[in-house]
C-alpha cells in the first residue's frame, strides 16, 4: 500500500507502469496478468483527467468487482476483507466503496 494521500494522474499512470515493466521482466505469467488486470482497472478509473489533475487517494473509490480485478481476488474474498475490517471500505447504498489508496 502506498503512503501518500495524494497523487497526480501522471505519477499515478507512471507507478502503474513501472509495475507492468517489472512483471513483464519476471516472465511470470501471473505477475503480468495481476499487473495488466490493475493497469486495465485504474487507467478506466481515472480516463478522461488530465496528467496533473491531483487525485485523493481516499476519496476516489472503486466497487467490490473493481477492488478485486486490481487485488487479484475474488469479490467474495474482497467482501470478506472488509467483513475483517482488513481492508478499508465504506457503504453506498447498498454497494461497497473501496479507497483508492487502500488498493494501491
Amino acid at each position: 500500500m502506498i503512503k501518500k494521500d495524494h497523487m497526480t494522474v501522471a505519477e499515478l499512470k507512471h507507478m502503474l507502469h513501472k509495475e507492468r515493466m517489472e512483471a513483464i521482466a519476471t516472465r511470470d505469467p501471473l505477475a503480468i496478468k495481476y499487473a495488466d488486470s490493475r493497469w486495465e482497472v485504474i487507467t478506466q478509473l481515472i480516463a478522461g483527467k488530465k496528467d496533473d489533475e491531483e487525485l485523493d487517494l481516499k476519496r476516489v473509490t472503486v466497487g467490490v468487482k473493481a477492488a478485486s480485478e486490481v487485488l487479484g481476488y475474488t469479490p467474495q474474498q474482497v467482501r470478506k476483507l472488509i467483513r475483517e475490517k482488513r481492508l478499508d471500505a465504506h457503504k453506498e447504498g447498498e454497494q461497497w466503496r473501496i479507497p483508492l489508496k487502500s488498493i494501491l
